[in-house]
């Protein structure tokens, strides 16, 4: 039976999206989806923007549900930091309290 995961909601002022690659040391590709109203075709789009987050400890793995805090500019490609793994992929609890940098 294939594992389910939940569905991700967006979550007024929160970006919270999977991260899809952790190849780079202490850094997560996450991908957050937004949804929009399209105009002329009277349909709910959607469309996903991919974020480099910062993960100091290198907690995420592919596949895990996180919430980023956006924060100053840490490279060309990162202004956002992970502040919270919501959802773990392998189905293992998240670390709580989430280490903090």
């Amino acid at each position: 039976m294939p594992h389910i995961l939940p569905a991700i909601r967006y979550q007024l002022g929160k970006l919270v999206g999977r991260v899809t690659s952790t190849a780079n040391n202490k850094t997560a590709v996450v991908s957050v989806p937004r949804y929009f109203r399209h105009t002329t075709l009277d349909t709910n789009v959607k469309r996903r923007t991919k974020m480099w987050a910062h993960d100091e400890f290198n907690l995420c793995s592919v596949g895990d549900t996180v919430r980023l805090m956006p924060t100053r500019a840490l490279s060309k490609k990162k202004a956002h930091v992970v502040a919270e793994i919501l959802h773990k992929e392998d189905g293992s609890s998240p670390p709580t309290p989430f280490p903090s940098t």
